[in-house]
């Protein structure tokens, strides 16, 4: 009987994380034919394997141990634990930035060799850096099949999905309707701030690599303790009684909020995008976003902004 009820929370459980990542999945960019794949399952190919991995491991650890709680805490573990000791994710990051900085460049570079943006947009494709270069070709076949160059950007900005993507393409969105040659210095000053990004960012990750280690190590110290636990009967004997397992909910419950707390000490947050919505109609009347002071400043009508495109 107790076999059945953890299977079926165990399964509940199942349930809510993928309807989650369902109800929270992204719809894919125009353009951009969805992966049948991903919408049937909502979950990335490597987070079913984790997720089937766990579940295998928590009825493993259920047909040993006998606790509910025991086997469900180590399935969930299986599966989130992974990802808290992981740089993987902060390296495909700064890989992501520091190759925007060097094909802005690039751009900026043929832009000032008297070349039209379409067609830098679509030479750069040739030389593109390996961290965005899928999404650079695809770009540059939009182009070349006669898409429009706002929207081929704007489903560019989607594929890369960062808000350093969407300052460049806003520069670009802003040169495609004011044609002229400031935008080669705005893309060359955009490029300057992101090799700053990666050089801070580079910096900080070297310093945290002490954290990191740390929380490696707690995470063995759980680890082994849940062996000795399981191994020791007669240690371990009250879990197997109804008080024994809340008390080791409650254990897990602080164990994994602690763990989630350590690894948030360790991020560095991300600023939200501003081109995730789509295009809205601005009226003349309204004041119009240019570039200035910051990343971007707002021009009454009527107003110039100091400079040209």
């Amino acid at each position: 009987m107790i076999l059945l009820a953890a299977l079926a929370g165990g399964l509940v459980v199942v349930g809510l994380v993928v309807l989650v990542a369902e109800l929270t999945r992204r719809a894919p960019p125009a353009g951009i034919p969805p992966r049948p794949a991903m919408i049937r399952a909502g979950l990335s190919e490597s987070g079913r394997k984790k997720l089937l991995l766990g579940l295998v491991v928590g009825l493993a650890m259920l047909a040993v141990t006998r606790w509910p709680v025991a086997a469900l805490a180590v399935g969930l573990g299986v599966v989130f634990v992974p990802s808290l000791t992981s740089t993987k994710a902060v390296r495909q990051r700064t890989s992501r930035l520091e190759g925007l900085e060097q094909w802005t460049r690039r751009v900026s570079d043929m832009l000032t060799a008297s070349r039209g943006l379409e067609d830098a947009l679509e030479v750069s494709a040739r030389s593109a850096p390996a961290a965005i270069a899928p999404q650079v070709t695809a770009l540059a076949r939009r182009l070349s099949a006669r898409v429009g160059t706002q929207e081929a950007l704007r489903v560019f900005a989607d594929e890369i999905d960062d808000p350093a993507g969407d300052r460049i393409v806003a520069a670009l969105l802003i040169a495609t309707s004011q044609r002229g040659g400031g935008v080669q210095g705005v893309l060359a000053a955009l490029a300057e701030l992101l090799a700053r990004d990666v050089a801070s960012r580079r910096e900080i990750e070297a310093s945290r690599a002490e954290h990191r280690t740390t929380l490696r190590w707690i995470i063995a110290f759980i680890a082994g303790f849940t062996l000795f636990a399981i191994f020791n009967r007669s240690y371990s004997a009250p879990y197997g009684t109804l008080a024994g397992e809340v008390v080791l909910a409650l254990v897990a419950i602080l164990y994994g909020a602690g763990l989630a707390w350590l690894n948030k000490l360790g991020q560095i947050p991300a600023p939200g995008r501003f081109l995730d919505q789509p295009p809205v109609a601005v009226d003349e009347a309204e004041p119009r976003p240019v570039l200035g002071g910051g990343f971007w400043g707002v021009v009454p009508p009527g107003q110039h902004s100091g400079g040209r495109w």
